[in-house]
């Protein structure tokens, strides 16, 4: 347990700094969608050469299957990716982005309806992190349609099953080598973000990266690769739900990025948020770190 909890915390950690780059790239360029492109354009660069040198293809007994697998999971995310741009257009980003919290009640329901179980003090711990991840960015009320909870719902399904589909490939190539499931996660990543980069690379031709565009993007890529080899470890090790509670210390980072960033000329990145948000952002923190204490007191048998 102790390192699928130290391996989220890393992916957490590095997912906050690469937010900082995501951030300054849309300062210069706008478009969010323009960032996924590129984005999967570079990290398929990197991916490719690491997939065909280390991926075990001889090793897995339906190599066809597992590759459907992956593409289904490349295709859930981009769909989720398109449903969350979409419910922009309906929600605030803040407010958006505390939403993604329910996320975490999403997983346990499916984790549940596929045969697993959860004892009461886990729920408890899932209901606990949901609820600090909605407080955490929670704009007030705000616009609301059926169209944009919908395209919230679309977001977070494909999210959870997204997850659910990566660490069954990091599992299976864990159980066909005998591999450690830190080297298993290590090259499933690149498998991943290679048919990821090839399922969006039709659509570079709209955008024309050119050097600085790409050079900009280039940290954004590398943190992202990183953060999941940690993240599908610590879901491999802990399992998906659990793995998100712990990813939900997002918040916690990104409290400290945004006390840090003023003192490192970075204050452009973030808008000035008022003390009453940052003492509930801070409140917000605890109750995280309060979920995670339980889940794994939850978690011993």
């Amino acid at each position: 347990m102790l390192i699928g909890i130290i391996t989220g915390f890393t992916a957490a950690l590095v997912n906050t700094a690469g937010y900082l780059f995501n951030a300054r790239f849309l300062l210069y360029y706008k478009s969010p969608v323009r960032l996924l492109i590129l984005t999967s354009l570079v990290m398929m660069a990197i991916s490719l050469p690491f997939m065909l040198i280390f991926f075990p293809f001889s090793a897995l007994p339906s190599l066809w299957y597992y590759f459907a697998e992956t593409i289904l999971a490349c295709v859930l995310f981009l769909i989720g990716q398109g449903a969350f741009f979409g419910a922009l257009k309906f929600f605030e980003a803040s407010r958006l982005s505390s939403l993604l919290g329910l996320k975490i009640v999403v997983l346990s329901t499916i984790f549940i309806l596929c045969g697993g179980s959860l004892n009461l003090v886990q729920i408890i711990a899932v209901l606990m992190a949901a609820s600090a991840a909605l407080i955490f960015n929670w704009s007030g009320a705000g616009k609301t349609s059926v169209k944009g909870w919908l395209l919230l719902s679309v977001t977070l399904c494909c999210y959870s099953m997204v997850d659910f589909c990566e660490t069954d490939l990091v599992i299976k190539v864990h159980e066909c080598t005998q591999w450690s499931k830190f080297h298993s996660a290590l090259v499933v990543v690149p498998v991943i973000y290679t048919f990821l980069g090839l399922l969006t690379l039709p659509l570079v031709g709209f955008y024309r990266p050119d050097k600085d565009q790409l050079s900009k993007v280039l940290p954004c890529a590398g943190l992202w690769l990183i953060s999941q080899v940690a993240l599908l470890c610590c879901f491999a090790f802990l399992q998906p739900v659990f793995g998100n509670v712990i990813l939900a210390t997002r918040g916690i980072f990104s409290v400290l990025a945004g006390f840090l960033l003023p003192y490192l000329g970075l204050s452009a990145l973030d808008s000035k948020i008022p003390l009453r948000l940052w003492v509930r952002r801070i409140a917000a923190a605890l109750l995280m770190l309060g979920a995670i204490a339980v889940y794994s007191f939850g978690s011993v048998k």
